[in-house]
């Protein structure tokens, strides 16, 4: 009798230990940091990169849509460099503030001649005084989603002088 609960002891504990013992030893999903948007982000210093992506219809111009955040009492030049070093553009974000930029009725920073794939991922590297730089690759959307569809760059028109 007693050997039979002594069983029934080890093969209940046995059956517990094979149905929670993974928890025991994995990493729990919910401590896993990740960006809950469609875009990537970034921390240089005083500055947070948040939900950064690109739109494009064609992948040569992106309209590059972030929002910077400024943690420090100084204005901050954010340079974002891409194609390799060729192509750059500046953000200025002031003292602890934060700025939206890409958005209609807002500032945008074009990214001209990037020339890479929509859907893709594209290389834009930013930073700022000494702090050290960081690349990331930015998703590429085109503008077929509504939420997007109003971010799409739009090419210069030409205007002929009349003679």
């Amino acid at each position: 009798m007693i050997a039979r609960r002594a069983a029934s002891a080890i093969l209940i504990g046995g059956l517990l230990l094979a149905t929670t013992g993974c928890s025991l030893f994995s990493e729990k999903a919910t401590l896993i940091e990740y960006a809950p948007s469609d875009g990537v982000e970034a921390d240089l210093g005083s500055i947070e990169l948040r939900n950064v992506l690109a739109i494009s219809d064609d992948g040569v111009d992106l309209n590059l849509v972030l929002t910077a955040v400024n943690t420090s009492d100084n204005g901050i030049f954010v340079n974002f460099q891409f194609n390799d070093g060729d192509g750059e553009e500046q953000l200025y974000v002031a003292g602890n503030s934060s700025k939206s930029i890409g958005q209609p009725d807002e500032e945008s920073v074009i990214l001209a001649d990037a020339n890479t794939q929509v859907g893709g991922r594209f290389p834009v590297y930013a930073q700022y005084g000494d702090v050290p730089g960081t690349q990331m690759l930015v998703p590429v959307f085109d503008g077929s989603l509504g939420e997007y569809s109003t971010l799409v760059p739009v090419a210069p028109t030409s205007t002929s002088i009349p003679e």
